[in-house]
């Protein structure tokens, strides 16, 4: 698989989120000018950023560059949202890092998974 479908991705991301106390928005720009692809606010704040990523070149440096996004912004979760095969990026050192030295929980979530983001990101913080 390598293609993803980012807007119905969104979209149904979003519907995940439709509740009161959450609300979504798209192309979400980040106090330094970053951008996040789809970002979910709880009550107005910072939840869960979420990255689409269509590549695996320079994946490992991808995931890092987009926690360090969300760190900043204040996000305590992020979501890469990635077609393919993992390939020794789950067992990663940078995940260590990420949630050690960032305290950001970053998961990745294939295409297919979107629908368990509720369950995968529950409010843990």
């Amino acid at each position: 698989m390598g293609k993803m479908k980012i807007k119905k991705l969104e979209r149904e991301i979003s519907e995940l989120f439709s509740d009161t106390e959450f609300e979504t928005e798209k192309e979400f720009t980040t106090g330094d000018n970053s951008r996040v692809d789809l970002a979910v606010l709880r009550d107005g704040d910072p939840f869960l950023a979420v990255e689409f990523e269509g590549s695996y070149k320079w994946m490992r440096s991808r995931v890092l560059y987009d926690a360090v996004k969300a760190d900043r912004e204040g996000f305590p979760n992020l979501a890469v949202v990635y077609p393919f095969k993992q390939r020794g990026l789950k067992n990663c050192w940078i995940f260590d890092f990420i949630e050690s030295d960032l305290e950001v929980r970053a998961k990745i979530v294939h295409p297919d998974e979107v629908s368990d983001f509720r369950e995968i990101f529950n409010g843990e913080e």
